[in-house]
């Protein structure tokens, strides 16, 4: 599966999608740490908002503006979550990256000895 093939399930604001598109960029450069960075922050985001969205209440109210401000606690809460690593992704997502890539590699290694004998 190619970066590419990812296609959300639900659908995103066009915050979330830019940050899609900034991994993918950063995954398509072999940029594991970036991608990974990338990741913990857009989940972050995610979190935050669904969490938010669960509450019976908003925390701004349902007057003129609450969206907005709405929008800006999700977004900064979760990207303050990613920078401090506090959901602990990074690291992981970055392990599983290297690994990924690795094995990529490998592969093709393996299939460019096959042709070449």
């Amino acid at each position: 599966m190619e970066i590419g093939d990812i296609r959300p399930v639900l659908p995103l604001a066009r915050t979330d999608e830019a940050r899609v598109d900034g991994a993918r960029r950063a995954a398509e450069s072999g940029d594991a740490v970036e991608t990974a960075k990338q990741f913990e922050t857009l989940f972050g985001v995610m979190l935050v908002r669904e969490l938010r969205r669960s509450m019976p209440t908003g925390l701004f109210g349902d007057g003129p503006g609450a969206d907005v401000y709405e929008g800006w606690f999700d977004e900064h809460l979760g990207r303050s979550l990613a920078e401090r690593d506090a959901l602990g992704l990074t690291d992981m997502v970055e392990t599983t990256i290297r690994r990924a890539q690795a094995a990529r590699e490998a592969m093709l290694a393996h299939e460019a000895a096959q042709e070449g004998t």
